[in-house]
């Protein structure tokens, strides 16, 4: 009886995770030492720069039937941490973190604010706006190049902004895509 439960685990658990789109996720990490001479003698510090891209793998649906199938660029996410260690123990301390949400129209870094996040290209930094959380999990975008609205994070983990376009006379919608 006991072997036979182990087995529905076993398959249950399995059948869970083979349902997960597949994705990449490359990860690098890069520690600087940092040594300087001041009244006390020498002192060394460490910097580690932590950035990960994780984006979905995509393929073309026109070569579903072929054995080497091309590859759909898909949008990404980009986490950057940066931590040092001041202190001289073996752990180190978040100064920031930062996320970039790369996509076909631009990428754009949200950072994160003590009422919400900041939102700003990385092609054009003029182009950014601020957006604060309201009390029921929605956010006021306010930029001067970016569209004033409302936004909130669907299921899939990406920002959508929603604004009234005065031109066309309609509610229209901006998406930042976390990944494809």
């Amino acid at each position: 009886m006991k072997k036979l439960a182990i087995a529905i685990v076993i398959l249950i658990s399995g059948t869970a995770i083979a349902q997960e789109k597949p994705k990449e996720v490359k990860e690098e990490a890069e520690v600087k030492t940092i040594k300087y001479k001041d009244a006390d003698g020498v002192t060394e510090k460490k910097v580690k720069v932590i950035k990960r891209e994780e984006s979905e793998v995509t393929l073309e649906a026109d070569d579903a039937k072929k054995v080497n199938q091309s590859r759909v660029s898909s949008d990404k996410i980009v986490e950057e941490t940066v931590m040092v260690d001041d202190d001289g123990d073996d752990a180190f301390e978040t100064l920031k973190q930062e996320t970039y949400f790369v996509s076909s129209n631009g990428n754009y870094k949200f950072s994160p604010k003590k009422s919400g996040f900041t939102i700003v290209s990385k092609q054009n930094t003029d182009t950014s706006a601020n957006a604060w959380e309201t009390s029921n999990g929605y956010y006021l975008v306010r930029g001067e190049a970016i569209p004033n609205g409302v936004g909130h994070f669907n299921t899939d983990g990406n920002f959508i902004v929603e604004y009234y376009c005065t031109d066309s006379q309609c509610i229209k919608t901006i998406t930042y895509n976390k990944d494809q």
